[in-house]
Protein backbone atom coordinates (compact mmCIF):
# COMPACT_ATOMS: atom_id res chain seq x y z
CA UNK A 1 0.00 0.00 0.00
CA UNK A 2 2.77 2.41 0.96
CA UNK A 3 4.29 2.23 -2.54
CA UNK A 4 1.09 3.58 -4.09
CA UNK A 5 0.67 6.43 -1.64
CA UNK A 6 0.78 10.02 -2.84
CA UNK A 7 3.61 12.26 -1.74
CA UNK A 8 2.00 13.91 1.29
CA UNK A 9 0.70 10.69 2.80
CA UNK A 10 3.93 8.89 1.96
CA UNK A 11 5.83 11.56 3.90
CA UNK A 12 3.55 11.00 6.90
CA UNK A 13 4.12 7.23 6.75
CA UNK A 14 7.87 7.75 6.47
CA UNK A 15 7.73 10.03 9.52
CA UNK A 16 5.90 7.41 11.56
CA UNK A 17 8.36 4.74 10.48
CA UNK A 18 11.29 6.99 11.34
CA UNK A 19 9.86 7.59 14.80
CA UNK A 20 9.17 3.94 15.57
CA UNK A 21 12.52 2.92 14.11
CA UNK A 22 14.44 5.40 16.23
CA UNK A 23 15.83 7.45 13.34
CA UNK A 24 13.68 10.44 14.36
CA UNK A 25 14.09 11.48 18.03
CA UNK A 26 10.74 11.40 19.80
CA UNK A 27 9.29 10.80 23.26
CA UNK A 28 7.29 7.74 24.26
CA UNK A 29 3.94 9.39 23.49
CA UNK A 30 4.94 10.20 19.92
CA UNK A 31 6.32 6.70 19.44
CA UNK A 32 3.02 5.30 20.68
CA UNK A 33 1.06 7.58 18.32
CA UNK A 34 3.23 6.50 15.39
CA UNK A 35 2.87 2.81 16.25
CA UNK A 36 -0.90 3.22 16.59
CA UNK A 37 -1.06 4.85 13.15
CA UNK A 38 1.06 2.19 11.43
CA UNK A 39 -0.96 -0.57 13.07
CA UNK A 40 -4.27 0.97 12.02
CA UNK A 41 -2.92 1.51 8.51
CA UNK A 42 -1.92 -2.16 8.25
CA UNK A 43 -5.36 -3.24 9.51
CA UNK A 44 -7.04 -1.02 6.94
CA UNK A 45 -4.90 -2.48 4.15
CA UNK A 46 -5.91 -6.02 5.18
CA UNK A 47 -9.55 -5.03 5.42
CA UNK A 48 -9.64 -5.66 9.15
CA UNK A 49 -11.35 -3.53 11.76
CA UNK A 50 -13.92 -0.76 11.38
CA UNK A 51 -11.66 1.74 9.62
CA UNK A 52 -10.65 2.16 6.00
CA UNK A 53 -7.86 4.44 4.86
CA UNK A 54 -8.42 6.96 2.04
CA UNK A 55 -5.14 8.46 0.98
CA UNK A 56 -6.93 10.69 -1.51
CA UNK A 57 -8.95 12.40 1.23
CA UNK A 58 -5.85 13.08 3.29
CA UNK A 59 -3.96 14.30 0.27
CA UNK A 60 -6.75 16.68 -0.73
CA UNK A 61 -6.68 18.37 2.68
CA UNK A 62 -2.89 18.75 2.54
CA UNK A 63 -2.97 20.11 -1.00
CA UNK A 64 -5.48 22.71 0.13
CA UNK A 65 -3.32 23.73 3.08
CA UNK A 66 -0.30 24.18 0.85
CA UNK A 67 -2.21 26.55 -1.41
CA UNK A 68 -2.55 28.95 1.52
CA UNK A 69 0.22 31.43 2.33
CA UNK A 70 2.46 31.64 5.34
CA UNK A 71 1.62 34.80 7.23
CA UNK A 72 4.58 35.14 9.62
CA UNK A 73 8.34 34.75 9.71
CA UNK A 74 10.84 34.47 6.86
CA UNK A 75 8.39 32.37 4.81
CA UNK A 76 5.62 34.99 5.00
CA UNK A 77 3.82 35.33 1.66
CA UNK A 78 5.07 32.00 0.35
CA UNK A 79 2.87 28.90 0.18
CA UNK A 80 2.74 26.77 3.30
CA UNK A 81 5.08 23.81 3.36
CA UNK A 82 3.76 21.28 5.82
CA UNK A 83 6.45 19.67 7.92
CA UNK A 84 6.52 15.87 8.30
CA UNK A 85 4.90 15.89 11.74
CA UNK A 86 2.13 18.17 10.44
CA UNK A 87 1.57 15.80 7.53
CA UNK A 88 1.28 13.04 10.13
CA UNK A 89 -1.57 14.98 11.79
CA UNK A 90 -3.38 15.64 8.50
CA UNK A 91 -3.02 12.04 7.36
CA UNK A 92 -4.53 10.71 10.57
CA UNK A 93 -7.39 13.20 10.75
CA UNK A 94 -8.47 12.99 7.11
CA UNK A 95 -7.28 9.57 5.98
CA UNK A 96 -9.15 7.22 8.31
CA UNK A 97 -12.85 6.81 7.62
CA UNK A 98 -15.64 4.42 8.55
CA UNK A 99 -15.40 1.46 6.20
CA UNK A 100 -17.60 1.89 3.13
CA UNK A 101 -18.16 5.63 3.74
CA UNK A 102 -16.30 8.92 3.71
CA UNK A 103 -17.27 9.63 7.32
CA UNK A 104 -14.11 10.53 9.18
CA UNK A 105 -13.03 8.36 12.09
CA UNK A 106 -11.71 11.01 14.46
CA UNK A 107 -14.19 13.38 16.10
CA UNK A 108 -11.74 14.72 18.68
CA UNK A 109 -8.04 15.47 18.46
CA UNK A 110 -5.51 16.75 20.98
CA UNK A 111 -2.08 17.97 19.94
CA UNK A 112 0.41 19.20 22.53
CA UNK A 113 3.62 20.70 21.24
CA UNK A 114 6.02 23.42 22.46
CA UNK A 115 5.53 26.97 21.29
CA UNK A 116 6.91 28.02 17.95
CA UNK A 117 6.47 24.64 16.26
CA UNK A 118 3.60 25.72 14.02
CA UNK A 119 0.37 24.75 15.81
CA UNK A 120 -1.50 27.56 14.11
CA UNK A 121 0.08 26.69 10.76
CA UNK A 122 -1.77 23.39 10.58
CA UNK A 123 -4.83 24.24 12.72
CA UNK A 124 -6.01 27.24 10.68
CA UNK A 125 -6.05 25.36 7.32
CA UNK A 126 -7.87 22.44 8.95
CA UNK A 127 -10.54 24.81 10.24
CA UNK A 128 -10.94 26.51 6.85
CA UNK A 129 -11.07 23.21 4.98
CA UNK A 130 -13.75 21.69 7.18
CA UNK A 131 -15.83 24.87 7.18
CA UNK A 132 -15.72 25.82 3.51
CA UNK A 133 -14.31 23.02 1.32
CA UNK A 134 -16.06 19.81 2.37
CA UNK A 135 -19.48 21.11 1.33
CA UNK A 136 -21.23 20.76 4.67
CA UNK A 137 -24.36 22.92 4.55
CA UNK A 138 -24.45 25.65 7.14
CA UNK A 139 -21.09 24.60 8.52
CA UNK A 140 -20.11 26.36 11.71
CA UNK A 141 -16.42 26.70 12.48
CA UNK A 142 -15.05 28.22 15.66
CA UNK A 143 -11.73 29.47 16.92
CA UNK A 144 -12.27 29.00 20.64
CA UNK A 145 -10.32 30.09 23.71
CA UNK A 146 -10.76 31.38 27.25
CA UNK A 147 -10.62 35.03 26.19
CA UNK A 148 -11.65 36.70 22.98
CA UNK A 149 -8.11 37.98 22.44
CA UNK A 150 -6.74 34.44 22.62
CA UNK A 151 -9.48 33.17 20.29
CA UNK A 152 -8.55 35.83 17.78
CA UNK A 153 -4.98 34.56 17.45
CA UNK A 154 -6.10 31.53 15.47
CA UNK A 155 -8.98 33.38 13.82
CA UNK A 156 -6.71 36.23 12.69
CA UNK A 157 -4.27 33.71 11.19
CA UNK A 158 -7.08 32.09 9.21
CA UNK A 159 -8.40 35.50 8.19
CA UNK A 160 -5.01 36.59 6.88
CA UNK A 161 -4.69 33.36 4.91
CA UNK A 162 -8.07 34.06 3.30
CA UNK A 163 -7.22 37.70 2.54
CA UNK A 164 -4.00 36.68 0.80
CA UNK A 165 -5.64 33.89 -1.24
CA UNK A 166 -7.75 35.53 -3.98
CA UNK A 167 -8.01 32.24 -5.87
CA UNK A 168 -9.54 30.53 -2.84
CA UNK A 169 -11.99 33.37 -2.27
CA UNK A 170 -13.12 33.40 -5.89
CA UNK A 171 -13.36 29.63 -6.41
CA UNK A 172 -15.31 28.94 -3.24
CA UNK A 173 -17.16 32.21 -2.73
CA UNK A 174 -15.48 32.90 0.59
CA UNK A 175 -15.37 36.43 2.01
CA UNK A 176 -14.34 37.93 5.31
CA UNK A 177 -15.29 40.72 7.63
CA UNK A 178 -13.69 41.95 10.83
CA UNK A 179 -15.16 39.19 13.00
CA UNK A 180 -16.18 36.46 10.58
CA UNK A 181 -15.17 34.49 7.51
CA UNK A 182 -18.25 33.30 5.61
CA UNK A 183 -19.54 31.52 2.52
CA UNK A 184 -22.91 32.77 1.33
CA UNK A 185 -23.82 29.84 -0.91
CA UNK A 186 -23.56 27.27 1.89
CA UNK A 187 -24.46 29.62 4.77
CA UNK A 188 -21.20 28.60 6.44
CA UNK A 189 -19.09 30.72 8.76
CA UNK A 190 -15.90 30.68 10.82
CA UNK A 191 -15.82 32.97 13.87
CA UNK A 192 -13.95 33.43 17.17
CA UNK A 193 -15.70 32.52 20.44
CA UNK A 194 -14.64 32.59 24.07
CA UNK A 195 -15.89 31.90 27.58
CA UNK A 196 -16.62 35.60 28.03
CA UNK A 197 -19.06 35.49 25.11
CA UNK A 198 -22.70 35.87 26.14
CA UNK A 199 -24.07 33.16 23.90
CA UNK A 200 -22.01 29.98 23.74
CA UNK A 201 -25.13 27.83 23.73
CA UNK A 202 -27.07 27.10 20.55
CA UNK A 203 -24.00 26.23 18.47
CA UNK A 204 -23.98 23.53 15.78
CA UNK A 205 -20.30 22.73 15.45
CA UNK A 206 -18.72 21.33 12.30
CA UNK A 207 -15.20 22.18 13.43
CA UNK A 208 -13.83 23.93 16.50
CA UNK A 209 -10.25 24.57 17.44
CA UNK A 210 -9.69 25.05 21.17
CA UNK A 211 -6.52 27.12 21.29
CA UNK A 212 -4.16 26.79 24.29
CA UNK A 213 -6.50 24.40 26.05
CA UNK A 214 -3.96 24.05 28.88
CA UNK A 215 -4.74 27.63 29.95
CA UNK A 216 -8.47 26.94 30.37
CA UNK A 217 -9.18 26.97 34.11
CA UNK A 218 -12.53 25.25 33.62
CA UNK A 219 -14.00 22.94 31.00
CA UNK A 220 -16.79 25.41 30.15
CA UNK A 221 -15.77 26.21 26.58
CA UNK A 222 -14.69 22.67 25.77
CA UNK A 223 -17.89 21.11 27.12
CA UNK A 224 -20.13 23.49 25.19
CA UNK A 225 -18.32 22.75 21.92
CA UNK A 226 -18.25 19.01 22.50
CA UNK A 227 -21.98 18.81 23.20
CA UNK A 228 -22.74 21.00 20.17
CA UNK A 229 -21.38 18.45 17.65
CA UNK A 230 -24.24 15.96 17.87
CA UNK A 231 -26.08 17.09 14.72
CA UNK A 232 -23.11 16.74 12.38
CA UNK A 233 -22.05 13.61 10.47
CA UNK A 234 -18.34 13.93 11.16
CA UNK A 235 -17.43 17.04 13.14
CA UNK A 236 -14.03 17.69 14.68
CA UNK A 237 -13.06 19.25 17.99
CA UNK A 238 -9.33 19.94 17.77
CA UNK A 239 -7.51 21.04 20.93
CA UNK A 240 -4.01 22.45 20.51
CA UNK A 241 -1.78 23.65 23.29
CA UNK A 242 1.50 23.87 25.10
CA UNK A 243 1.75 22.69 28.71
CA UNK A 244 1.41 25.29 31.48
CA UNK A 245 1.35 25.38 35.27
CA UNK A 246 -2.44 24.88 35.32
CA UNK A 247 -2.39 21.28 36.50
CA UNK A 248 -6.06 21.15 37.48
CA UNK A 249 -7.77 22.40 34.32
CA UNK A 250 -9.35 20.67 31.35
CA UNK A 251 -6.05 20.85 29.46
CA UNK A 252 -4.25 18.59 31.92
CA UNK A 253 -7.26 16.28 32.06
CA UNK A 254 -7.17 15.89 28.27
CA UNK A 255 -3.40 15.29 28.38
CA UNK A 256 -3.78 12.53 30.98
CA UNK A 257 -6.66 10.98 29.05
CA UNK A 258 -4.65 11.08 25.81
CA UNK A 259 -1.70 9.41 27.55
CA UNK A 260 -3.96 6.53 28.56
CA UNK A 261 -5.36 6.22 25.05
CA UNK A 262 -1.88 6.12 23.54
CA UNK A 263 -0.73 3.55 26.10
CA UNK A 264 -3.74 1.37 25.29
CA UNK A 265 -5.14 1.45 28.82
CA UNK A 266 -8.09 3.58 27.66
CA UNK A 267 -10.13 2.58 24.62
CA UNK A 268 -11.15 5.52 22.44
CA UNK A 269 -11.08 4.94 18.71
CA UNK A 270 -12.50 8.41 18.02
CA UNK A 271 -9.67 10.37 19.65
CA UNK A 272 -6.46 11.29 17.86
CA UNK A 273 -3.65 12.21 20.26
CA UNK A 274 -0.14 13.51 19.72
CA UNK A 275 2.07 14.78 22.56
CA UNK A 276 5.61 16.13 22.16
CA UNK A 277 7.61 16.37 25.38
CA UNK A 278 10.50 14.64 27.18
CA UNK A 279 10.72 11.15 28.57
CA UNK A 280 11.35 10.46 32.23
CA UNK A 281 15.07 10.58 32.82
CA UNK A 282 15.83 12.96 29.95
CA UNK A 283 18.14 15.83 30.88
CA UNK A 284 16.18 19.02 30.08
CA UNK A 285 19.45 20.92 29.61
CA UNK A 286 20.77 18.66 26.84
CA UNK A 287 20.19 19.62 23.21
CA UNK A 288 19.12 16.07 22.39
CA UNK A 289 16.13 16.58 24.69
CA UNK A 290 15.23 19.87 23.01
CA UNK A 291 15.23 18.19 19.60
CA UNK A 292 13.03 15.40 20.90
CA UNK A 293 10.42 17.84 22.23
CA UNK A 294 10.39 20.15 19.19
CA UNK A 295 9.36 18.37 15.97
CA UNK A 296 9.99 21.53 13.92
CA UNK A 297 13.64 21.73 15.04
CA UNK A 298 15.73 23.43 12.38
CA UNK A 299 12.63 24.57 10.48
CA UNK A 300 10.08 26.67 12.37
CA UNK A 301 12.14 26.28 15.55
CA UNK A 302 15.53 27.95 15.30
CA UNK A 303 18.21 26.00 17.23
CA UNK A 304 20.31 29.06 18.10
CA UNK A 305 17.31 30.79 19.66
CA UNK A 306 16.44 27.76 21.83
CA UNK A 307 20.07 27.36 22.88
CA UNK A 308 20.17 30.95 24.07
CA UNK A 309 16.85 30.68 25.91
CA UNK A 310 17.77 27.46 27.68
CA UNK A 311 21.25 28.70 28.61
CA UNK A 312 19.76 31.76 30.25
CA UNK A 313 16.96 29.78 31.96
CA UNK A 314 19.41 27.33 33.49
CA UNK A 315 20.95 30.13 35.52
CA UNK A 316 17.73 31.96 36.32
CA UNK A 317 15.07 30.17 38.39
CA UNK A 318 12.47 32.78 37.46
CA UNK A 319 12.86 31.77 33.79
CA UNK A 320 13.27 28.04 34.25
CA UNK A 321 9.57 27.21 34.60
CA UNK A 322 8.68 29.24 31.51
CA UNK A 323 11.42 27.53 29.50
CA UNK A 324 10.29 24.08 30.58
CA UNK A 325 6.66 24.70 29.67
CA UNK A 326 7.04 26.77 26.52
CA UNK A 327 9.98 25.01 24.89
CA UNK A 328 9.93 21.49 26.35
CA UNK A 329 6.16 21.11 26.91
CA UNK A 330 6.58 20.05 30.55
CA UNK A 331 3.88 20.73 33.12
CA UNK A 332 5.20 22.57 36.16
CA UNK A 333 3.74 23.66 39.51
CA UNK A 334 3.31 27.30 38.53
CA UNK A 335 3.65 29.37 35.37
CA UNK A 336 6.30 31.64 36.88
CA UNK A 337 7.90 29.42 39.49
CA UNK A 338 10.30 31.34 41.68
CA UNK A 339 12.61 28.47 42.61
CA UNK A 340 14.57 26.05 40.46
CA UNK A 341 13.23 22.55 41.03
CA UNK A 342 16.31 21.22 39.24
CA UNK A 343 18.59 22.98 41.71
CA UNK A 344 16.47 21.85 44.67
CA UNK A 345 16.60 18.20 43.60
CA UNK A 346 20.37 18.52 43.30
CA UNK A 347 20.60 19.44 46.99
CA UNK A 348 18.86 16.29 48.23
CA UNK A 349 20.69 14.00 50.66
CA UNK A 350 18.67 10.99 51.90
CA UNK A 351 21.19 10.55 54.73
CA UNK A 352 19.97 13.77 56.33
CA UNK A 353 17.73 12.91 59.31
CA UNK A 354 16.72 14.42 62.62
CA UNK A 355 19.01 11.91 64.29
CA UNK A 356 22.01 13.07 62.29
CA UNK A 357 21.40 16.66 63.47
CA UNK A 358 20.83 15.85 67.14
CA UNK A 359 21.85 18.61 69.55
CA UNK A 360 22.60 21.28 66.94
CA UNK A 361 21.45 24.88 66.90
CA UNK A 362 18.44 25.49 64.70
CA UNK A 363 15.75 27.99 63.84
CA UNK A 364 12.14 26.81 63.57
CA UNK A 365 9.17 28.46 61.87
CA UNK A 366 5.52 27.46 61.73
CA UNK A 367 2.91 28.26 59.09
CA UNK A 368 -0.48 27.31 60.50
CA UNK A 369 -3.78 26.41 58.85
CA UNK A 370 -6.94 24.85 60.22
CA UNK A 371 -8.82 23.23 57.33
CA UNK A 372 -7.89 22.89 53.65
CA UNK A 373 -4.35 24.31 53.67
CA UNK A 374 -1.35 22.44 54.95
CA UNK A 375 0.17 23.29 58.29
CA UNK A 376 3.95 23.15 58.13
CA UNK A 377 6.94 23.64 60.35
CA UNK A 378 10.46 23.99 59.01
CA UNK A 379 13.80 23.58 60.73
CA UNK A 380 16.92 25.34 59.48
CA UNK A 381 20.32 24.33 60.87
CA UNK A 382 22.83 27.02 59.78
CA UNK A 383 26.57 26.48 59.53
CA UNK A 384 29.61 28.03 57.89
CA UNK A 385 30.75 26.03 54.88
CA UNK A 386 34.33 25.39 53.72
CA UNK A 387 33.83 28.19 51.20
CA UNK A 388 33.26 30.61 54.08
CA UNK A 389 29.62 31.11 53.10
CA UNK A 390 26.49 30.21 55.05
CA UNK A 391 25.18 26.69 54.49
CA UNK A 392 21.88 25.25 55.69
CA UNK A 393 20.54 21.82 56.56
CA UNK A 394 16.76 21.96 56.32
CA UNK A 395 13.90 19.66 57.24
CA UNK A 396 10.14 20.09 57.24
CA UNK A 397 7.08 18.50 58.79
CA UNK A 398 3.63 18.88 57.23
CA UNK A 399 0.19 18.29 58.73
CA UNK A 400 -3.33 17.99 57.34
CA UNK A 401 -6.69 16.89 58.67
CA UNK A 402 -8.18 13.56 57.68
CA UNK A 403 -11.17 15.05 55.83
CA UNK A 404 -8.93 16.99 53.43
CA UNK A 405 -6.89 13.85 52.71
CA UNK A 406 -9.95 11.69 52.09
CA UNK A 407 -11.40 14.29 49.74
CA UNK A 408 -8.09 14.05 47.84
CA UNK A 409 -7.79 17.75 47.17
CA UNK A 410 -4.35 16.70 45.99
CA UNK A 411 -4.20 13.10 44.70
CA UNK A 412 -0.72 12.75 46.21
CA UNK A 413 -1.91 13.34 49.78
CA UNK A 414 -2.77 9.70 50.59
CA UNK A 415 0.55 8.47 49.26
CA UNK A 416 2.52 11.07 51.18
CA UNK A 417 0.63 10.16 54.32
CA UNK A 418 1.36 6.46 53.84
CA UNK A 419 5.07 7.20 53.37
CA UNK A 420 5.23 9.35 56.49
CA UNK A 421 5.82 12.69 54.78
CA UNK A 422 2.41 14.00 55.82
CA UNK A 423 1.00 13.75 59.35
CA UNK A 424 -2.77 13.25 59.25
CA UNK A 425 -4.89 14.34 62.22
CA UNK A 426 -8.49 13.15 62.82
CA UNK A 427 -11.54 15.19 61.87
CA UNK A 428 -12.01 18.09 59.49
CA UNK A 429 -9.64 20.53 61.18
CA UNK A 430 -5.93 20.07 61.70
CA UNK A 431 -5.19 19.32 65.36
CA UNK A 432 -3.07 22.13 66.80
CA UNK A 433 -2.28 20.07 69.90
CA UNK A 434 -0.38 17.55 67.77
CA UNK A 435 1.78 20.32 66.35
CA UNK A 436 2.40 21.85 69.76
CA UNK A 437 3.52 18.49 71.13
CA UNK A 438 5.88 18.01 68.19
CA UNK A 439 7.41 21.42 68.84
CA UNK A 440 8.03 20.54 72.49
CA UNK A 441 9.65 17.29 71.39
CA UNK A 442 11.94 19.13 68.99
CA UNK A 443 12.90 21.60 71.70
CA UNK A 444 14.11 18.69 73.81
CA UNK A 445 16.36 17.42 71.02
CA UNK A 446 17.81 20.63 69.56
CA UNK A 447 18.96 24.04 70.70
CA UNK A 448 16.16 26.09 69.18
CA UNK A 449 17.46 29.64 68.81
CA UNK A 450 14.13 31.04 67.60
CA UNK A 451 10.62 29.77 67.01
CA UNK A 452 8.84 32.02 64.50
CA UNK A 453 5.10 32.50 64.09
CA UNK A 454 2.98 34.93 62.13
CA UNK A 455 1.62 37.19 64.91
CA UNK A 456 -1.92 36.69 63.55
CA UNK A 457 -1.73 32.95 64.13
CA UNK A 458 -2.14 30.64 67.14
CA UNK A 459 -1.99 33.11 69.99
CA UNK A 460 -2.75 30.45 72.58
CA UNK A 461 -0.08 28.08 71.21
CA UNK A 462 2.52 30.84 71.16
CA UNK A 463 1.76 31.87 74.72
CA UNK A 464 1.90 28.26 75.94
CA UNK A 465 5.22 27.56 74.26
CA UNK A 466 6.72 30.86 75.43
CA UNK A 467 5.68 30.03 79.00
CA UNK A 468 7.71 26.82 78.69
CA UNK A 469 10.77 28.83 77.79
CA UNK A 470 10.81 28.36 74.02
CA UNK A 471 12.18 31.43 72.18
CA UNK A 472 8.95 32.41 70.43
CA UNK A 473 9.28 35.39 68.06
CA UNK A 474 6.88 37.15 65.75
CA UNK A 475 7.45 37.04 62.01
CA UNK A 476 4.96 39.37 60.28
CA UNK A 477 4.22 38.21 56.73
CA UNK A 478 5.38 41.40 55.04
CA UNK A 479 7.51 41.88 51.95
CA UNK A 480 10.21 43.55 54.02
CA UNK A 481 10.56 40.38 56.09
CA UNK A 482 10.19 37.79 53.33
CA UNK A 483 12.12 39.25 50.42
CA UNK A 484 15.72 38.67 51.52
CA UNK A 485 15.30 35.11 52.85
CA UNK A 486 13.35 34.26 49.69
CA UNK A 487 16.25 35.48 47.56
CA UNK A 488 18.77 33.71 49.80
CA UNK A 489 16.84 30.45 49.46
CA UNK A 490 17.00 30.64 45.67
CA UNK A 491 20.68 31.56 45.69
CA UNK A 492 21.57 28.82 48.17
CA UNK A 493 19.81 26.22 46.03
CA UNK A 494 21.75 27.23 42.92
CA UNK A 495 25.06 27.28 44.80
CA UNK A 496 24.46 23.97 46.54
CA UNK A 497 24.56 25.57 49.99
CA UNK A 498 21.38 23.76 51.11
CA UNK A 499 20.98 20.13 52.11
CA UNK A 500 17.56 18.48 52.53
CA UNK A 501 16.10 14.99 52.84
CA UNK A 502 14.03 14.96 49.63
CA UNK A 503 10.70 15.63 51.34
CA UNK A 504 8.20 15.53 48.40
CA UNK A 505 5.64 17.75 50.16
CA UNK A 506 8.23 20.48 50.64
CA UNK A 507 9.38 20.06 47.04
CA UNK A 508 5.79 20.40 45.78
CA UNK A 509 5.24 23.55 47.84
CA UNK A 510 8.49 25.10 46.60
CA UNK A 511 7.50 24.34 43.00
CA UNK A 512 4.21 26.19 43.52
CA UNK A 513 5.79 29.44 44.72
CA UNK A 514 5.56 32.40 42.36
CA UNK A 515 7.15 35.75 43.04
CA UNK A 516 5.47 39.13 43.19
CA UNK A 517 8.04 41.91 42.75
CA UNK A 518 7.62 45.52 43.77
CA UNK A 519 9.22 48.58 42.19
CA UNK A 520 12.28 48.24 44.43
CA UNK A 521 12.99 44.67 43.42
CA UNK A 522 11.65 43.14 46.63
CA UNK A 523 9.92 39.81 46.17
CA UNK A 524 6.90 38.40 47.99
CA UNK A 525 6.33 34.63 47.67
CA UNK A 526 2.79 33.58 46.91
CA UNK A 527 0.76 30.89 45.13
CA UNK A 528 -0.76 31.30 41.70
CA UNK A 529 -3.94 29.35 42.47
CA UNK A 530 -5.69 28.16 45.65
CA UNK A 531 -5.02 24.48 45.00
CA UNK A 532 -1.27 25.04 44.73
CA UNK A 533 -0.17 25.00 48.36
CA UNK A 534 3.03 26.75 49.44
CA UNK A 535 2.78 26.45 53.24
CA UNK A 536 5.92 24.34 53.72
CA UNK A 537 7.89 26.71 51.49
CA UNK A 538 6.68 29.72 53.51
CA UNK A 539 7.70 28.04 56.76
CA UNK A 540 11.15 27.38 55.30
CA UNK A 541 11.52 31.01 54.20
CA UNK A 542 10.51 32.20 57.66
CA UNK A 543 13.02 29.90 59.37
CA UNK A 544 15.72 30.93 56.92
CA UNK A 545 14.88 34.55 57.66
CA UNK A 546 15.47 33.90 61.35
CA UNK A 547 18.70 32.03 60.61
CA UNK A 548 20.13 34.77 58.42
CA UNK A 549 19.06 37.42 60.91
CA UNK A 550 20.86 35.48 63.62
CA UNK A 551 24.03 35.34 61.55
CA UNK A 552 24.02 39.10 61.13
CA UNK A 553 23.62 39.58 64.88
CA UNK A 554 26.30 37.05 65.81
CA UNK A 555 28.82 38.53 63.40
CA UNK A 556 28.10 42.01 64.68
CA UNK A 557 27.75 43.30 61.14
CA UNK A 558 25.40 46.14 61.96
CA UNK A 559 25.88 47.93 58.66
CA UNK A 560 25.45 44.72 56.63
CA UNK A 561 22.28 43.98 58.52
CA UNK A 562 20.87 47.43 57.79
CA UNK A 563 21.79 47.09 54.13
CA UNK A 564 20.04 43.72 53.90
CA UNK A 565 17.11 43.83 56.35
CA UNK A 566 15.69 40.39 56.76
CA UNK A 567 13.50 40.48 59.81
CA UNK A 568 12.24 41.41 63.06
Amino acid sequence: MAAALSSGVAAAVAYAQGVTGGEIPACRYVREAAARFLGDLADAERGEGPWAFRADLAEAAMLFAEQLPNIKGPEAGRPLRLMPWQRFVFTNLFGFVERGTTTRRFRQAVVYVPRGNGKTTFAAPIALYLTFIEGEGGAEGYAAAVTRDQARILFDAAQQMVRRSPGFREAFGVAERANAIYQERSASKFVPVSSDAKALDGLNVQVAVCDEIASHKTSEVYDVLLTAMGKRRHPLLLSISTATGNNHGIGRQLWDYAVRVLAGTQEDQRLFALIYTLDDGDDPWEEAAWIKANPSWGQAVQPDAIRAIMRQARNNPAQEAAARTRHLNIWVGADEALFSTRAWKGCADPALTLESLEGRDCHVAVDLAATTDLTALALVFPSRGPDGKPHYDVLARCYLNEAAVLEARNPSYPGWAAEGWLTVTPGNETDMQTIEEDLRSLAARFRIKSLAFDPWQARQMRQSLAADGLPVVEFPMRTANLSEPTKELGAAMLAGRIRHDGNPVLEWCLGNVVGHYDARGNVYPRKARPEQKIDAAVALIMALGRATSGQADEEGSFWEFLANPVLV
